[in-house]
């Protein structure tokens, strides 16, 4: 079966002017979903046009992956400008301080923790609004230490 129709996989896989890797990928492909499939083939005779329809869907669906994923030089990524903004890095190592920060408030008592929010929260307030308890430079540097001792415990 597959020395009968082979050519004809072969000729409508060539017409996608495919790389050759990606062309011997979707004949393979045709192939497995013929395997897949066979048990509910009813006709024999329809067996050609189900492979051309399928090798079809396939080199089209490889032409689009391969234009998704164009192979790029090395070189040419060296000459690429850098991204405005914070590395990857730098966000990574933020987004791990700020993880650790949290697990380190969770450690407080809930008073200690409104304050340790409210010291986190950096948006404008209104002076004269009453939004929360009130929050005094002393129990600001006592949060503060309590923290630091969470942070720099070893545990």
């Amino acid at each position: 079966m597959v020395d009968r129709h082979l050519p004809l996989v072969n000729a409508i896989a060539r017409s996608y002017r495919l790389p050759a890797p990606d062309r011997e990928d979707a004949v393979q492909t045709v192939w497995l979903t013929l395997n897949q499939h066979l048990p509910r083939l009813r006709s024999p005779d329809r067996l050609r046009a189900w492979l051309r329809r399928v090798t079809n869907d396939v080199c089209a669906r490889q032409r689009r992956h391969g234009a998704r994923q164009s192979p790029v030089a090395p070189d040419v990524l060296t000459r690429l400008p850098f991204p405005d903004g914070p590395d990857l890095e730098s966000q990574y190592l933020d987004r791990e301080r700020h993880e650790e920060l949290h697990r380190a408030i969770r450690h407080l008592s809930p008073q200690d923790r409104i304050v340790a929010l409210s010291l986190l929260d950096d948006t404008p307030r209104d002076p004269n609004a009453h939004d929360g308890p009130r929050v005094d430079a002393n129990q600001r540097r006592r949060v503060r230490r309590r923290l630091r001792r969470i942070l720099e415990d070893p545990r």
